[in-house]
């Protein structure tokens, strides 16, 4: 399949997301069916990092996750305790009892239910104004690569490129499919002949450019701006690109960025593992007091992860995160690239072939005997959970296949009896969906708990049944019934209905904070937890792990996070000029993305982003009060390290970056960086 083939399939796809949620009407009573569903079922939560158990970095997009995960996280981490790469899709063969100890992915929470019980979780959160001017920009960049690219342009077999990756895989033909039909035309205009005078601007300050003359001038001479001088361009509001207030108000905005992280936290954005996402996010955006419930049921759930970070605070983010996973500033830092992870290219292997002396407690052999044996008593269970999949994918498939259907209907004004039998046809799919996704939810709460199983040993087959027999029947309620309540709802004015949501929201919170205990007693477990994280000292195939490979000398992960972080914003910053250097208008303007240009964007923008985010702008609160209080806790106990402000040894530095330099120039440069 062609890139252009693949970018159209995506983008239409994007499409008919937006107008399928845009359709789900769904009533009071429908909505309070999926909430009461979700608080029921997604019960599972992450628990505290031992240093022995699965630690899974949940990378909300434009939150420094990239730099995080590379520069900290991986550093920090002998490559054989690393999962595979799973930013496209997860690669790890057994989700319940995985051979490794750090994942890190897009996926949001509810991939949680499909890793081990005692999951670990970390994150980072962000300004959500912040981050949605960055994925705007990062998406516009990104999809200015695609006018550059010849007409038989091939993507390299095996790289991940950032549109492979959700949410880009989205909106980059989104945007792709805006610039190709919007920048010929704005440079096919005709100038005059003198050419015309145009404000520029560059890190120096700003000067005048004439294109058809080629001439650049810190001043204008009287004559010369008597002729008329061109504004700088407005690189959120011009006619190359689709405007940052028109994205803002877009559909597609809605269903991937605005409260995104929020969403990603409770597990139902669009790339959600739960069928009923896409109804419940539109319950969210329709019922105020539903939505303060689940903004207080997030809020909840991020106080369990073992750290939560902010963008705006980088550095002591990641500082606090070292403590948090047993490390310190001065642990020893690991490279090595991501085929360098447990059981790929020899490095489980090495482990197992290392000497009886290195072997598992048993023996090698034995080892292995018991790895088979386990895997003979699990083959069955494997086999249904690998089939209840396929089937869940095929489900997906032709639910977008219908959507794409009532989308075309939709558009060429059809014959409303089509529209109608089209739209049960979508219902129809939706519900086959939901229901391939309950039958694998209730096949993995029936399995042991050490193959991913239910941690509650209460919940049996029948309590399923009964609990999804319930929920069909608050969803097919009559549908009279339903908006007699609705009008109900909204006779008794809002207040009523917001008094209710208040409830249902304080009754959540004591429920968990009943869970969570005090914030005295949550802050002594996190202290007790820090001071006795037990780092691994084998591989997860039960050998020892060879402490020294890969490790990088005479440094520590602090220097080398500083060294990293510093590096990766400099080829940023690199590559996203090279790239916006296409998106220029016939007079030579063109599109820039700097803290100079954001201050130019007007404040009506902004409120009208602060407006669309309500939910992430107080989970960002929640991120900065958690990293304060966690910081604190380990200065108390002598724990917490700031990292280098400055990169030590600029001469190891230099050396490092010609042998990088050296083997880009070999072929062998890495594919798109990842945000």
């Amino acid at each position: 399949m062609t890139y252009m083939v693949a970018m159209l399939l995506t983008l239409f796809l994007a499409v008919c997301i937006g107008f399928a949620r845009l359709s789900q009407a769904q009533s009071l009573a429908e909505c309070q069916a999926l909430t009461d569903h979700y608080l029921e079922k997604h019960h599972k939560e992450a628990s505290p990092y031992t240093g022995s158990n699965l630690l899974y970095f949940l990378h909300v997009p434009r939150t420094a996750g990239r730099t995080f995960q590379s520069c900290l996280l991986k550093m920090g981490v002998p490559p054989a305790l690393r999962c595979p790469k799973a930013y496209d899709h997860l690669r790890i063969t057994n989700m319940s009892k995985p051979n490794c100890y750090l994942l890190s992915s897009h996926d949001d929470f509810s991939v949680v239910s499909m890793l081990p019980p005692d999951v670990a979780v970390l994150t980072q959160l962000r300004d959500p104004v912040d981050r949605f001017l960055s994925a705007y920009e990062f998406a516009v960049e990104v999809a200015s690569r695609s006018l550059k690219r010849p007409r038989n342009y091939r993507r390299r077999v095996g790289r991940i490129a950032t549109e492979d990756v959700w949410p880009w895989s989205y909106l980059v033909p989104f945007f792709a499919q805006d610039l190709q039909a919007k920048v010929p035309a704005a440079q096919a205009k005709v100038l005059p002949p003198g050419g015309v005078w145009s404000e520029m601007e560059n890190k120096t300050g700003a000067y005048f450019f004439n294109r058809v003359t080629n001439q650049t001038k810190e001043s204008l001479t009287e004559a010369e701006a008597a002729q008329g001088i061109l504004p700088m361009l407005d690189s959120y509001d011009n006619e190359l690109v689709m405007s940052l207030k028109d994205f803002a108000k877009h559909p597609i905005a809605s269903e991937l960025l605005h409260n995104g992280a929020t969403f990603q936290v409770l597990g139902i954005t669009n790339y959600s593992h739960w069928g009923d996402a896409g109804g419940f996010r539109a319950c969210l955006l329709r019922y105020d007091h539903l939505r303060s419930q689940m903004l207080e049921v997030a809020k909840n759930r991020v106080q369990r992860f073992t750290h939560v970070g902010t963008t705006d605070r980088l550095h002591e983010s990641a500082a606090a995160a070292l403590v948090s996973m047993g490390l310190s500033v001065n642990s020893a830092a690991y490279s090595g690239g991501d085929e360098e992870v447990a059981g790929r290219r020899g490095v489980g292997v090495q482990h197992r072939q290392s000497g009886n002396g290195n072997a598992g407690p048993g023996g090698g052999d034995r080892a292995a005997v018991d790895d088979l044996s386990n895997r003979g008593l699990n083959s069955e269970a494997a086999a249904k959970l690998q089939l209840l999949a396929k089937l869940i994918r095929e489900a997906r498939r032709r639910l977008q296949n219908s959507q794409k259907e009532l989308v075309d209907a939709q558009k060429s004004d059809s014959d409303p009896s089509i529209v109608k039998m089209l739209q049960d046809k979508v219902d129809s799919a939706r519900n086959e969906l939901i229901d391939a996704q309950e039958r694998l939810a209730s096949v993995r709460e029936t399995l042991p708990a050490n193959l991913g199983g239910a941690e509650r040993a209460d919940i049996g087959v029948s309590d399923l049944s009964v609990g999804h027999a319930a929920r069909r029947r608050l969803l097919h309620e009559d549908a009279g019934a339903s908006q007699q309540q609705q009008q109900q709802q909204q006779g008794s004015g809002t207040a009523t209905g917001t008094a209710d949501g208040a409830t249902g929201a304080a009754g959540t919170t004591e429920g968990t904070a009943e869970g969570l205990g005090t914030a005295d007693e949550m802050a002594e477990q996190r202290r007790r937890l820090a001071s006795k994280v037990t780092l691994q000292t084998v591989d997860a195939f039960g050998y020892q792990l060879d402490l020294e490979y890969r490790k990088i000398p005479n440094t520590n992960v602090g220097m080398e996070f500083v060294r990293c972080a510093n590096r990766a914003q400099e080829r940023s910053t690199s590559r996203r000029d090279q790239s916006l250097a296409v998106l220029r208008t016939a007079d030579g303007r063109h599109v820039t993305f700097s803290k100079a240009t954001r201050r130019r964007i007007p404040q009506e923008v902004l409120d009208l982003i602060r407006s669309y985010n309500t939910m992430d702008t107080a989970l960002h609160k929640v991120g900065l009060s958690l990293l304060d209080q966690r910081i604190a806790e380990q200065k108390a106990e002598n724990l917490y390290q700031e990292v280098p402000k400055e990169e030590a040894d600029p001469s190891l530095v230099a050396r490092r970056m010609q042998r990088m330099q050296a083997a880009r120039a070999g072929g062998k440069a890495s594919g798109d960086e990842l945000r």
